[in-house]
């Protein structure tokens, strides 16, 4: 008999949780569509959600578990493979100290349960040194908001009249809104507003394209914040009761060195264009700012970040309809702490003391130099899930070098990833089709607690949390990890809100747990030191940083250099990857086949490039070779490399060494770099 069952789900193949349902046929997965039910997607899947069965199905897929044995990988039983690594792990303990271990969940593992349960096995270790992908991606953002309003906000697309999107590109990340929102918000008569100094396929699509010089956002924010000042377009009603030392900073803003006109031969945007955004941007009620990655991707990235949210505040913006919305989490039951914390501080503390103590983790980036230098003290083993270290982080050659140093490492991915080739221990995950596991959308500025639920058996592997719950046993920490399915854990986690595993489920995996109140700082202020909106930040006067966020040195960026003329930004997404993810997948392949680096036509001759002609890039760090994509859709001065291609890794090119001195983030987006024409492979093909 043919069985068929169509079962509601959430999509990971990235972070943002789509709605789906998967048609099940005889134990097998057939077919899935966006979940017209969920109330973020309703109904819309991306390239990577519709090719998800592809993922399942994989022939790249980790079959068993792997132990490196005489230089080469033998595949184990799970058993083996766990004892082995706790014996490893048990050795180097009791050698070096809990803080020898480090474990750091990438973007393939989400950034909440299965962060969770990692978490919990890093205190349960005794190591401080619980570290992830926010080390690198999005955090930055929050610490500059948190700083500046005690929260993180999102923009109201559905309800706003005017959006400005700051080095962000939905069209293709989805973060935070859908493609079909833009076109919505534009339907029903909205303006958008991007800066970028790429033509990004949402600029593409927007009123206004302000196409700033790389890492000069601080500049561009003054100049737009002086117009708004200048012209009287602040909420003087919310600055007065609601922001502190507002008055030095409106009365430095006002100065004529920050006005447009000044500020043009920095940014290289125009000032007309400047004033007429800030003017829109000042006038049109409610307002939205939705902020991306290309913020966080600066010596300085934090410092902009502050000034932007400074500008969401005296705009009057701050949670109301259509602006930028504050979204509480739910009131989980937390499971990552069942014993006191480490006595030794996290690795990265020493210099990011503020990322690390307001995120309660260490620096991840800080692990290379604990590796091969030991400073503070050695990191000796790692525990990487989800993750590409080797691809991802910045000074590529020396994150290999470390890796290769480890004494020991365990690597846990879907399939076998870069990483795995300095592993002596690999583990298979399986899909998310396999797991169960619950989500709250605030991200989505959603009150919603949704659930991602098993619609099959593994095909092969475990579902993360059961692995991090067998090795915890295999360690001798069963007591802490008591939980025999995920479900039962989902249970404890969410028991303070009344609801469980099976009540998820009868509500087809959506909760709402609370409704949206706006203005909640009027009946419970800020979440600051001082409970208002902070200009001079308290938290930053406490460790010893400058508290006001205009640095002197932000009219006098570093001039040009003339062995790297031009600006390189890395680390762009493509639409149907993650980070370094599916590339083995022939159907999203298909779509972006290629490394390849965009540049302006006039720098193309300039060079002597041709459209899809190889060609060296070289920064100070490194080299690479890629083909030239020639567009218009690109400042001149500026050439664009993304993220992710192992025969192309940008990665080689940048370096950890100008990194941000509040997040720690490296600078990925505004380095300096030349190009050499590759003569060598045209004689080769003649």
């Amino acid at each position: 008999m043919n069985s068929s069952h169509h079962i509601p789900t959430i999509c990971r193949m990235c972070e943002q949780g789509c709605g789906m349902v998967v048609t099940v046929q005889n134990g097998k997965p057939v077919k899935v569509e966006g979940s017209k039910t969920h109330p973020y997607n309703k109904g819309w899947l991306c390239p990577k959600g519709r090719a998800c069965l592809d993922f399942f199905y994989s022939p790249q897929r980790l079959s068993s578990p792997l132990v490196r044995k005489n230089g080469e990988f033998a595949a184990v039983g799970w058993e083996e493979a766990l004892d082995f690594a706790a014996k490893k792990l048990h050795n180097l303990r009791e050698s070096f100290g809990p803080q020898c271990l480090a474990v750091y969940h990438g973007e393939g593992t989400g950034h909440q349960e299965i962060k969770y349960f990692m978490k919990r096995f890093a205190n349960v270790f005794g190591t401080p040194n619980f570290t992830g992908v926010g080390s690198l991606c999005n955090a930055a953002r929050t610490l500059g908001e948190q700083l500046t309003y005690g929260g993180v906000t999102k923009p109201d697309i559905y309800n706003t009249r005017f959006m400005l999107v700051w080095g962000g590109n939905p069209l293709v990340s989805h973060e935070p809104v859908l493609p079909r929102e833009i076109d919505r918000l534009k339907r029903r008569g909205g303006r958008i507003a991007v800066v970028d100094p790429r033509k990004t396929e949402t600029a593409a699509k927007a009123d206004f394209h302000l196409a700033v010089k790389p890492g000069r956002d601080e500049i561009l924010a003054l100049n737009l914040l002086h117009v708004i000042f200048r012209e009287g377009l602040w909420d003087k009603q919310f600055a007065e009761k609601w922001i502190k030392n507002f008055s030095s900073f409106f009365e430095t803003v006002m100065q004529d060195r920050f006005s447009p006109e000044n500020g043009r031969p920095l940014t290289g945007v125009d000032h007309e264009l400047v004033r007429e955004v800030a003017r829109l941007y000042g006038k049109t009620k409610p307002a939205s700012v939705a902020l991306g990655n290309g913020l966080d991707h600066h010596s300085v990235g934090v410092s902009a970040i502050r000034l932007v949210a400074i500008m969401k505040a005296v705009s009057g913006n701050l949670d109301i309809p259509g602006g930028d919305l504050f979204t509480p989490r739910p009131k989980l039951n937390d499971i990552t702490a069942p014993r006191p914390s480490s006595s030794v501080p996290a690795i990265g503390s020493e210099h990011f003391p503020l990322f690390c103590g307001m995120r309660d983790e260490g620096q991840a980036l800080s692990i290379p130099d604990a590796i091969l230098d030991e400073r503070p003290y050695p990191i000796k083993a790692m525990i990487i899930a989800g993750g590409n270290t080797s691809l991802e982080w910045p000074d590529s050659n020396r994150v290999k070098k470390a890796l290769r140093k480890l004494e020991f490492l365990m690597v846990i991915d879907v399939v076998r990833s870069p990483d795995c080739e300095y592993a002596d221990v690999v583990l298979p995950a399986c899909t998310f089709l396999e797991r169960d596991e619950h989500r709250a959308n605030v991200y989505h500025n959603l009150h919603h607690i949704t659930l991602r639920r098993q619609v099959v058996e593994p095909l092969y592997g475990l579902p993360d949390q059961m692995i991090w719950i067998k090795l915890a046993k295999a360690m001798g920490f069963g007591d802490y990890f008591p939980w025999k399915s995920c479900g039962e854990a989902i249970d404890h986690m969410l028991s303070d809100l009344g609801l469980s595993y099976e009540k998820l489920i009868s509500q087809r995996g959506i909760h709402e747990y609370e409704k949206r109140v706006y203005k909640k700082y009027e009946t419970r202020g800020f979440h600051t030191p001082s409970g208002k909106v902070e200009i001079i930040s308290e938290r930053l006067r406490d460790t010893g940083c400058d508290p006001f966020p205009i640095r002197e040195e932000v009219l006098h960026p570093s001039g040009e250099d003339e062995d790297f003329p031009l600006f390189l930004i890395t680390g762009g997404n493509l639409l149907p990857y993650l980070h370094w993810q599916y590339r083995y997948i022939p159907k999203l392949r298909r779509m972006a086949p290629k490394p390849m680096f965009e540049i302006h036509p006039a720098t193309a001759r300039h060079w002597g490039i041709s459209d899809n002609e190889t060609a060296e890039v070289l920064t100070a760090k490194g080299s690479i070779r890629l083909k030239a994509h020639v567009t218009d859709r690109i400042r001149p001065d500026t050439i664009h490399i993304p993220q992710g291609w192992e025969e192309a890794n940008a990665n080689e090119l940048s370096s950890g060494e100008a990194s941000d001195p509040l997040s720690g983030f490296p600078n990925l987006k505004s380095l300096r770099c030349r190009l050499r024409k590759r003569l060598d492979d045209e004689k080769s093909r003649q």
